[in-house]
């Protein structure tokens, strides 16, 4: 085979680098979307509870109902930008990636001309590499703190409410006779 040969072989695999972390900051562009609509969402409803707390009798059943939720909202918020955070810089790391394979396939090209190239492109697919595993890894990362803010918001309901009445019924007797249906 000759050089030119070997060395468009050796561009593919940056191509499916590329392609697979292309993949990634999609799933993770989307869910970034998704997470700060539901921060907004709940700053909004944070803000609206804080603006009715002027108009409720103060320490009344009411006022203390919506300050808690309105605790509870800004504290689920702060989870929500932690996860963000962890998206961004998962999105800036898979970003570099595709700069390292970009960059990887232009020196592997220039190893034509060239024989010192082919280092340096071999370089450049590590640290690529390297990249996307972190990116991959703070992904996974974010992806284990998805149910935390659900969790408080459960967790303080639980403890702020008492369990639900046993249900004592009697037992219903009914006249109907339905051997003969």
């Amino acid at each position: 085979m000759s050089n030119v040969e070997e060395t468009i072989h050796l561009l593919v695999a940056p191509v499916v680098m590329i392609s697979g972390c292309g993949l990634l900051c999609l799933a993770l562009y989307a869910r970034m979307a998704a997470v700060i609509s539901r921060a907004r969402a709940f700053n909004k409803e944070r803000l609206d509870l804080l603006a009715g707390l002027a108009d409720l009798p103060p320490n009344g059943p009411l006022f203390l109902n919506h300050r808690g939720r309105a605790t509870m909202l800004h504290d689920q918020v702060g989870l929500i930008l932690g996860r963000v955070r962890l998206i961004r810089a998962s999105l800036v790391l898979l970003m570099a990636t595709v700069i390292c394979m970009l960059a990887c396939s232009l020196a592997l090209g220039l190893s034509l001309f060239a024989s010192k190239w082919a280092a340096v492109g071999l370089g450049l697919f590590v640290v690529g590499t390297a990249s996307e595993i972190a990116g991959a890894g703070l992904a996974l990362l974010e992806l284990t703190r998805a149910l935390d803010s659900v969790v408080l918001e459960y967790d303080r309901i639980e403890a702020t409410d008492p369990p639900p009445p046993t249900w004592n019924a009697p037992a219903v007797q009914s006249n109907i006779d339905y051997s003969t249906r």
